[in-house]
């Protein structure tokens, strides 16, 4: 049953994120104070958004829920997003007060409650019966009187009548409460959707089942305009009435299947979105009685590698409306961040928050994250804020990030559609070549910027390309047919250069990529890739296979190799400049390393938990050094090395 599959899902997740705080691996569900630990979260998204509210008042004040907790702010109607310190608890959901917009409720497993703005947090659950799977599902809050608040669990439901402060059930036999909602003309009305449809008349001290068995109701609705209009999501489809929930009838022109969400624009348009299939939406102009289909451009754009396939079974949420724009809607598409269509839902861009973050790279006054699904991201306050710095930009995986280092302001970025470059620091791209191809890696050639290669891992092409001209236009120079995954310049030897490759070790030209030759690890792939930037003949190679793995050292340029370290499948590692004898390395078992002596003995950091996808090692002399990680499902974090806490490895 869709009952079954859907309910199973959630309890899934749930119970997910409980092991994964028992297991201290929750990031911030059991994220210690930031006193007491060397670890800084900066964003941009710790997993999915999963709510978004706009400010009654100011709409260009926007606060976002991610699904690992924590909330997010933007007061420029979306342009940057910054972390609100504090708000890491187990939740996913938000509700903010109309009358009072600086009163904001985040809710999981408790409700948490701010009263200026989102700056602080603090807990208010006394008197609610709480549990690992006994969580706050849902909260409606009264729009005429902030003080009353009605909460709804897994045994019932509660009202508050100061503020949240403490707690009341009022329904112990309404049970396994999924929503709420208080009609906005007489909040002594309240709805809750459990596996039907209750109804109470006076303020939720005593309630009426509406509706018949419908497994699950997942959210009702109540018509603003029109409050007899009463829509609700179930297991089995939405249904609809028209009579203030004495009747119900099945809406029009919709599919009898799990639908994810539902929105309404101040014009009275409504949209609802598929639970199974993120390719199209639902439209309707008669306060839901008729529906009709509104097919949605390839999310993301054309992006080769297509991130909403016909029946994926990935989620379009939608989460708000523009209050001034009825047209712009918010959406979170699962592992893709925020979305924005200003077209009525037929296409969408990123508009912030990603969570997966595969490159990293600095200049003097920015930093810079390029994500999986959502383009560049931009901090120029070392990640206290965040914008999108992806107009332009035809690919959004952003595998790697390159900086001219004689004209910071020029910036490269390899994608899964190609090669794209910045004249302007970010703010605008453009498409330089390999369309088309999945470009898995890039490095710039520092005693010539104009000079750049670019490995290919995945399309109708691999290989190694080369250009000299700034990255203006390119070309094949060698290993094709060959999956590349790194590459490394010989900092000395700029026409030295070796390439990671996909079950295909490492392989080295003496001649600018001219011609190639095997150096070592055949079979193994090869994901990682180090130059000693005093004595070149030193590298590191950390393979990521299926089997065994370990970071290999070669002192010959290559020639031989022995283990440096056996470990889990490595990620990255990094070289201190300033002295060469320290390294850092990140691995699949989501480990920091640090070796001081070249990589002849290593140490772990003690409080990592992350699960790494890049590393930037930052040595700027105005601030204490530090490791910055970016991770696969919570964004960027900053390791201070002179905090860190480090144990001998293995």
């Amino acid at each position: 049953m869709a009952y079954m599959s859907r309910r199973t899902r959630i309890i899934a997740v749930i119970g997910a994120l409980a092991l994964l705080g028992a297991l201290g691996l929750g990031f911030a569900l059991l994220r210690p104070a930031e006193e007491e630990s060397p670890w800084e979260f900066l964003g941009p998204a710790e997993g999915d958004v999963t709510s978004l509210v706009f400010d009654p008042t100011t709409p260009t004040t926007l606060y976002a829920a991610t699904a690992y907790g924590g909330v997010y702010k933007s007061e420029d109607g979306g342009t940057t997003w910054r972390y609100l310190r504090g708000s890491g608890f187990r939740g996913r959901s938000l509700a903010i007060a109309s009358t009072t917009p600086t009163t904001l409720y985040f809710y999981g497993d408790g409700v948490y409650k701010s009263a200026d703005g989102g700056a602080t947090w603090r807990a208010v659950n006394r008197g609610l019966e709480l549990g690992e799977r006994n969580w706050v599902s849902a909260l409606s809050i009264d729009p005429t009187n902030p003080r009353v608040v009605f909460a709804g669990t897994g045994t019932g439901v509660y009202k508050s009548t100061d503020g949240g402060e403490s707690w009341r059930k009022i329904a112990g036999y309404v049970t396994e409460i999924n929503a709420l909602s208080i009609d906005p003309t007489n909040p002594r009305v309240v709805f809750a959707g459990t596996s039907v449809v209750y109804k109470s008349e006076d303020g939720g001290e005593t309630w009426t089942r509406t509706s018949t068995g419908l497994n699950e109701v997942w959210d009702v609705f109540i018509d603003p305009q029109n409050p007899q209009v009463i829509i609700a999501i179930t297991d089995e489809g939405v249904i609809r009435s028209a009579d203030g929930g004495a009747t119900w009838r099945a809406a029009d022109g919709l599919p009898a299947k799990n639908m994810s969400s539902l929105l309404r624009t101040p014009t009275g348009v409504m949209y609802v979105s598929d639970w199974e299939d993120c390719s199209h939406l639902y439209r309707s102009a008669d306060g839901g009685a008729t529906w009709s289909r509104v097919d949605i451009i390839e999310i993301l754009l054309a992006s080769p590698l297509d991130r909403c396939p016909r029946g994926s079974g990935r989620t379009l949420r939608l989460l708000a409306v523009d209050p001034t724009a009825p047209a712009t809607l918010y959406a979170s598409l699962s592992l893709s961040g925020l979305l924005r269509s200003s077209d009525g839902g037929v296409s969408w861009q990123p508009a912030g928050l990603p969570r997966s973050v595969l490159s990293l790279a600095q200049t003097p006054s920015s930093l810079y994250a390029g994500t999986s699904s959502g383009g560049v991201y931009r901090s120029d306050d070392r990640g206290l804020t965040w914008r999108a710095a992806s107009d332009g930009l035809t690919g959004f995986d952003v595998f790697a990030l390159a900086v001219d280092p004689t004209t910071p302001t020029t910036l490269y970025a390899s994608t899964d559609n190609g090669a794209h470059k910045s004249d302007d620091s970010g703010l605008t791209w453009r498409a330089v070549g390999l369309p088309g191809q999945s470009v898995q890696a890039l490095s710039v050639i520092p005693t010539t910027p104009t000079t750049l290669y670019a490995g290919v891992g995945y399309g109708d092409e691999p290989g190694v390309y080369k250009s000299t001209d700034g990255g203006e236009t390119w070309r094949a120079i060698g290993l094709p047919g060959q999956r590349i995954l790194t590459l490394a310049v010989d900092p000395t030897t700029p026409t030295t250069l070796y390439a990671g490759v996909r079950e295909g070790g490492v392989q080295r030209s003496d001649d600018g990529g001219a011609t190639w030759r095997a150096v070592g690890l055949p079979g193994r792939s090869v994901r990682a890739l180090a130059i000693h930037p005093i004595e070149p003949a030193t590298l590191f190679a950390g393979t990521n296979d299926n089997g065994d793995n370990a970071l290999f050292r070669s002192t010959d340029g290559g020639a031989t190799w022995s283990e440096s370290i056996k470990t889990t499948g490595i990620i990255a590692v990094v070289i201190d400049p300033n002295a060469p004898a320290t390294m850092y390395a990140a691995n699949e078992n989501r480990e920091i390393l640090r070796s001081t002596d070249g990589g002849a003995t290593w140490s772990r950091e003690k409080g990592s938990s992350l699960f790494p996808r890049s590393l930037l090692l930052v040595t700027d002399p105005a601030q204490p050094p530090a490791i910055y990680v970016g991770t696969s499902i919570s964004g960027v974090w900053r390791l201070a090395i002179d905090k860190a806490r480090w144990a001998p490895y293995p």
